[in-house]
């Protein structure tokens, strides 16, 4: 019997509490505040909206990493932004190259050579006799035009013809050591 009467205490108290509440102003829901709101004037003002955008915000971004031979490689994509405290930890490292108003450009410097050049470089000599980075074999002409060409000091017959035919480039120690071996500066 107790257990009904506690029932019946928790009814009224909740029925009770319930109509009390009743009288009070119902709180605001999401369909009450506007997108974008407008500023408010005084009577003689003309009013103006702000430029406020509704989440989530849109921007296209691009990622620009530059390689120490020179090559530049872009991503460009679309990405949808709940929080920018979340977007800009996302894109730590990176350096803000430049900022529109719905695009982004990040750069970062790599201290590497490119995926291509690993994969497809050789060092030759350029029809000035320059030292060049081919994408392939320097004989098809296909200088990477990012690499700046570089004065070479005098070779001997040998070394010559190996630029001649091509040096095939293994990674970024070995390109660093051909790059000071052939040139004329020590400081490259």
């Amino acid at each position: 019997m107790k257990r009904w009467v506690w029932v019946v205490t928790i009814v009224f108290v909740f029925t009770g509490w319930q109509t009390l509440s009743f009288n009070e102003k119902p709180g605001l829901s999401a369909s009450d505040s506007p997108l974008q709101r407008t500023v408010g004037a005084k009577s003689n003002e003309v009013v103006q909206p702000t430029l406020v955008r509704p989440e989530p915000l849109q921007l296209t971004i691009q990622l620009k990493k530059y390689y120490m031979d020179g090559v530049i490689e872009t991503v460009k994509k679309e990405e949808t932004i709940w929080s920018m405290m979340d977007f800009w930890v996302a894109y730590e490292g990176w350096s803000v190259e430049s900022q529109d108003l719905d695009e982004i450009v990040f750069q970062k410097e790599v201290e590497d050579i490119s995926p291509l050049t690993k994969k497809q470089g050789y060092f030759g000599l350029n029809e000035n006799g320059e030292l060049a980075v081919y994408n392939g074999d320097p004989q098809e002409g296909n200088v990477i035009e990012a690499f700046q060409p570089i004065p070479v000091k005098a070779l001997e017959s040998k070394r010559k013809i190996e630029l001649e035919n091509g040096i095939k480039i293994k990674d970024y120690q070995h390109f660093e050591q051909v790059l000071k071996l052939y040139s004329e500066d020590k400081e490259v």
